[in-house]
């Protein structure tokens, strides 16, 4: 089986766009932050949707590439850095980021404010090791929208 071009474009599209739209809360302060209960709710949000594809997009590549079948978001994760997708010294990141995930998810009373930006302002930038190395691996580099900068 090959790689679903049209699957990876769709789910680097719904990264980007979620991390371009989350960069409006990088310079936000906690306090102001925290206390607006729909900047905690979409940027929770944003930040799932984010992951989720990051994960769909890595379980597809490992399905579609024959590199095995992972059980679990972990071993997704583990998978995509033994090939490459996931640059190795960020492995541990990407894996914190599947626990957010699964905290957002499951025990969504327990994450503050506070922990969600905190996530933003340390996570945001990971994305983009996997976005590029995947542009370049299956889309031959190709722009993803029609703005450069994100």
């Amino acid at each position: 089986m090959t790689v679903d071009l049209d699957k990876v474009r769709q789910k680097l599209q719904y990264i980007r766009s979620q991390v371009r739209d989350l960069q409006w809360f990088l310079d936000m302060e906690e306090d102001r932050f925290s206390r607006n209960t729909y900047y905690v709710a979409a940027a929770t949000r944003m930040l799932q949707i984010a992951i989720e594809a990051m994960l769909d997009l890595c379980a597809h590549i490992i399905a579609r590439e024959g590199w095995g079948l992972p059980k679990s978001y972990r071993e997704i994760v583990l998978v995509a850095a033994e090939h490459g997708l996931i640059p190795a010294e960020l492995r541990d990141r990407y894996v914190e980021m599947t626990r957010f995930r699964n905290c957002v998810v499951h025990l969504y009373d327990d994450v503050e404010g506070a922990e969600v930006l905190r996530f933003i302002k340390e996570h945001l930038s990971d994305f983009r090791p996997l976005v590029a190395t995947v542009v370049r691996r299956y889309l031959g580099g190709e722009p993803l929208d029609h703005n450069p900068g994100s």
